[in-house]
């Protein structure tokens, strides 16, 4: 539920901002790069139909012929309707950027004209060290900690940041798209390793507070029996 709100609420806003950029308009709704988020949109909404109706169904046998007509006809009125879009030519394909990312080498063999655009070349090692400065190096670590504390959240932070590191590899404009990414991680190393340092320094005094203590109770227990032998 909680991927279900934030990938609606993502989505929808996302849409409804896009479309106020006038050089934008409906192209994402358009484009055949968008299709699969819309496709995962529409997924979702038919996922939580059916957990719905499952909930409202008691009978199981009843539910199983309502899943296999849903499935069968959101599969159908989907793959028609982008057959449609793509024939009627409403639904723009594939460009060469997007397939140069796919394969680094597409561009030169088939539109050398998108590779000679100075931004649509490789990323060099020095243009991230120019722009990560040391978080180049936490990141690394904060992909530990993530692999080490693994939750739904870890993996799609995982996921988002290798995909967006390979990405900004191909193309060095995509620099900008794995920024983000970088940040959240190596703010997970710095958080990680504070915390960790601060539980050790807090065992430490701890251990130090008990060894004094247990050394003035056996000192004070020293000086009376010191005193009791001097009064005998």
């Amino acid at each position: 539920m909680r991927l279900y709100v934030a990938y609606n609420c993502m989505y929808i806003l996302g849409m409804l901002l896009a479309m106020q950029i006038r050089f934008v308009g409906f192209q994402h709704v358009q484009s055949g790069e968008h299709m699969a988020a819309m496709g995962v949109f529409f997924l979702m909404q038919v996922f939580y139909f059916l957990d719905w109706v499952k909930h409202m169904l008691s009978d199981t046998k009843l539910f199983q012929a309502f899943l296999r007509i849903t499935v069968t006809s959101a599969v159908a009125v989907g793959g028609i309707a982008l057959g449609l879009g793509m024939v009627s030519g409403y639904i723009s394909p594939w460009t060469g950027r997007f397939y140069s990312l796919l394969d680094p080498t597409y561009a030169k063999d088939h539109i050398p004209i998108i590779a000679s655009v100075s931004e649509h070349q490789p990323t060099a090692w020095s243009s991230f060290m120019f722009d990560f400065h040391i978080l180049l190096f936490l990141f690394p670590a904060g992909l530990y900690f993530c692999f080490k504390r693994l939750s739904d959240a870890t993996i799609f932070i995982v996921m988002y940041g290798l995909t967006s590191m390979y990405f900004a590899g191909v193309m060095v404009r995509l620099i900008l798209v794995a920024t983000p990414a970088v940040c959240l991680i190596s703010a997970i190393a710095v958080s990680a390793t504070v915390k960790n340092l601060t539980v050790l320094l807090r065992s430490k005094n701890k251990v130090v507070q008990t060894g004094s203590t247990k050394g003035s109770g056996g000192s004070k227990s020293s000086s009376k029996v010191t005193s009791l032998c001097q009064s005998l």
